[in-house]
């Protein structure tokens, strides 16, 4: 039983590492081309006021990426903790195993899919009663 528990941790921290390091390739091909402030002072210089509200606008959306990015590599900073302390991959609400395919798809997840959907729906129905207060 143990050593079916550490092969289970040893593959959750591979996995834990590959999504660390595609959220890490993914902010630094974003950050990349904009750290040669050289090459934007040489662009800025050429545009037109519509080139810099399109600009200002895709600022705004790669803003939003960085922080969904970020976001993503907190939650898996957090994942290395809870791996640590052996509580990760273990639902918070029933302590049953989550499924490692689960995992994959939300590094960041805290119950089975049973219990997610049984809160899921207590929210629906917390956010229904609110409606009608």
């Amino acid at each position: 039983m143990e050593k079916k528990r550490n092969k289970r941790q040893e593959e959750l921290r591979r996995m834990l590492h590959q999504k660390r390091e595609e959220v890490v390739r993914e902010i630094e091909n974003h950050l990349g081309p904009q750290l040669h402030p050289d090459a934007r002072n040489r662009i800025d210089s050429a545009l037109d006021s519509g080139d810099m509200a399109t600009l200002d606008l895709g600022a705004g959306l790669d803003n939003a990426l960085l922080e969904m990015w970020y976001k993503t590599y907190k939650e898996i900073a957090e994942a290395f903790r809870r791996l640590e302390n052996g509580t990760y991959g273990i639902c918070a609400s029933c302590g049953t195993e989550i499924p490692t395919k689960r995992l994959e798809a939300i590094p960041s997840a805290l119950y089975c899919r049973d219990c997610r959907e049984r809160q899921e729906k207590l929210e629906k129905v917390e956010k229904e009663e609110e409606r009608f207060d």
